[in-house]
């Protein structure tokens, strides 16, 4: 079976973004980044600090690669930081209620215009 890196090593790619995502993603993952490094201070409360942790450095690292246009790959926890941070912003934002009013909301617009 093959992988998508199949000698197992680390490698810097281009982190070809649109100019006008990148300030979007930086407020985001420094939001999130905050968010830990608070959470660290009482690492009592945190059901594992050691994840909280590795879960901030992700976050760093995705800033580093905003800041210099490149990252490192694979970065299985920065995709899986990420992941769930997305999945809790759509929750939180009900994207899947908005995307699915945008939708019928353009559908119609669609419909009258011809």
């Amino acid at each position: 079976m093959a992988t998508s890196n199949p000698t197992g090593g680390e490698r810097v790619v281009p982190l070809d973004l649109p100019a006008e995502q990148v300030p979007i993603l930086r407020a985001r993952l420094t939001n999130w980044l905050e968010g830990v490094r608070e959470d660290l201070k009482t690492p009592g409360c945190l059901e594992s600090p050691d994840d909280a942790d590795r879960e901030a450095q992700a976050y760093e690292r995705l800033l580093v690669g905003l800041t210099t246009g490149q990252i490192v790959l694979p970065d299985e926890v920065a995709r899986k930081v990420l992941l769930a941070a997305a999945a809790s912003y759509d929750e939180g934002s009900d994207y899947a209620e908005i995307a699915t009013n945008h939708d019928a909301l353009h559908d119609l617009l669609a419909r009258l215009a011809t």
